[in-house]
């Protein structure tokens, strides 16, 4: 069979899209079917895990900010994934707590998902709550001001309408709020 691979094309073409098909198919079809639980919202019902948490839909000021953050492109250059690396629970980590690892199950809500896939600035998966709503603000205006060598832009026509700040700011508060694996003191919604 496998001197058939090396003297026919066609034969290779075949067993590779076939091989590539069985594959494709293990990792993105028979998941879902087998795993029920990524339908379904994440609930944090550990007791020793601190008060229990719920993922909840998005508030109308919520989805007003994160139509703000689509339209400006934010998901352009920050993800929205902690992945199983060290190195990403160590830099979501808040307070010396590696963040954990995302699940399917955080993102029911999200249409569409908005996990980007170039991380030209930080990951913002685990960011709500680490900062209070006044240095967002802040950030949006000139991000520069708090992050010294930024390649962020500046904001500014979101900074001068109150409403869509008040709302973006809603939205990234509520990034990584569900799960509750943070020491208590975070900032506020």
């Amino acid at each position: 069979m496998l001197r058939k691979a090396d003297s026919s094309f066609g034969f290779a073409i075949g067993a590779a899209l076939l091989f590539f098909f069985i594959g494709g198919t293990l990792t993105t079809i028979v998941p879902p079917l087998v795993d029920k639980t990524w339908s379904k919202p994440f609930e944090n019902n550990d007791p020793s895990k601190g008060p229990t948490g719920k993922l909840k839909p998005y508030t109308e000021i919520e989805l007003k900010g994160r139509a703000v953050y689509v339209r400006e492109g934010c998901w352009y250059c920050h993800t929205q994934q902690t992945r199983t690396l060290l190195a990403d629970t160590k830099r979501s980590g808040w307070k010396g707590v590696d963040s954990p690892i995302s699940t399917p199950d955080e993102f029911v809500y999200d249409t569409p998902h908005m996990f980007g896939t170039k991380r030209t600035g930080p990951d913002l998966s685990r960011v709500g709550g680490k900062y209070d709503s006044q240095w967002h603000r802040t950030h949006f205006r000139n991000p520069r001001d708090l992050v010294p060598g930024s390649i962020m832009p500046p904001f500014p026509w979101i900074a001068e309408n109150p409403e869509e700040l008040r709302a973006l700011t809603a939205y990234i508060q509520t990034l990584g709020r569900s799960k509750n694996w943070r020491p208590d003191n975070d900032y506020e919604k």
